[in-house]
């Protein structure tokens, strides 16, 4: 890809600009505050019978319709359920309520100089993740990113969609007044990401930052760190 003449940069969130959680892990130190003690092992497979579950009963299908408290909700009282946990008080709402108290949610280092410094360049910027808005909300405080350098934030459930569907890009467009010519995307996902932004004329960099074979990515524009993006714009 050669420099372009570029007005927006959007942006995925997780592995991208900000270093998620490990669920398993995560879901069993929310537990242990809760005075439940379960091996990693088994939340793992709880874990995994859950999206499992969801998946087969097409209810992830509704992931972005349904409200956020709901879809959670639900999902944390169907783990609960494979880990043979009461659910006497509740235990589903107070694990929700819990979950960013102990989600380790960081920012990399080149996270926020990148996002200045494309502030500096008058570029406007976008946030479009898979993740519903009520999370993104959360994940941005915890890893110490201010919403408001964003100029546009999209969540599944901001219209209901979630990438690659076009319409969610088309969206963030619209939002923006740019044209897809005149606006890169960055993320770590070749399908939801590089090709979704593709798909309807957004240039695309696919971010690798760990050492990892990833499929049909050798004929993509790869970066290791946000800060080589600088290289791509004019």
């Amino acid at each position: 890809m050669v420099a372009l003449k570029i007005r927006a940069v959007l942006f995925d969130l997780g592995n991208t600009l900000v270093k998620t959680w490990n669920s398993e892990v995560t879901c069993q130190s929310v537990l242990a505050s809760l005075g439940i003690d379960r091996p990693i092992e088994e939340l793992e497979r709880a874990i995994a019978r859950t999206e499992q579950e969801f998946s087969e009963s097409n209810y992830r299908s509704r992931y972005g319709e349904v409200s956020h408290t709901e879809y959670w909700e639900r999902w944390d009282t169907q783990v609960l359920t494979y880990l043979r946990v009461s659910e006497e008080e509740n235990l589903a709402k107070q694990v929700k309520a819990r979950w960013y108290d102990h989600a380790n949610c960081v920012a990399y280092p080149d996270t926020m100089a990148t996002l200045d410094r494309l502030k500096q360049m008058d570029l406007k910027l976008g946030l479009i993740s898979s993740a519903y808005e009520e999370d993104i909300d959360a994940i941005l405080e915890k890893a110490g990113i201010a919403k408001g350098l964003f100029d546009i934030v999209v969540g599944v459930n901001t219209i209901k969609k979630e990438k690659p569907h076009p319409d969610v890009f088309r969206y963030a467009l619209s939002k923006l007044n740019v044209e897809p010519s005149e606006t890169l995307l960055v993320g770590d996902h070749i399908e939801n990401d590089y090709k979704g932004a593709e798909a309807v004329g957004i240039h695309a960099l696919l971010i690798q930052r760990e050492d990892r074979s990833t499929e049909d990515a050798s004929d993509l524009e790869r970066i290791r760190s946000l800060q080589e993006i600088f290289k791509f714009i004019i």
